[in-house]
């Protein structure tokens, strides 16, 4: 093998390294961009039912409704 083919050798397994590199970064990247999708689609989802606000924030009326929403009352 002479050495112009060695280099060219080289410089082809250092180019190889650098897009395996690439590429597994783009996988990883991929991979946390599923996840997020997955986080903000529940997000999404459960904010159809906002939170509720805790009995002892709430007016009297908020509160004699979630007394009857809950069945206490």
């Amino acid at each position: 093998m002479e050495n112009r083919d060695r280099a060219e050798l080289a410089r082809l397994l250092r180019e190889n390294e650098a897009l395996k590199k690439k590429v597994a970064q783009s996988e990883a990247a991929q991979q946390i961009l599923g996840k997020a999708f997955e986080l903000l689609e529940g997000i999404t989802t459960s904010s159809d039912n906002p939170p509720e606000i805790p009995p002892m924030l709430m007016s009297a009326d908020e509160y004699a409704q979630w007394l009857k929403q809950h069945r206490l009352s």
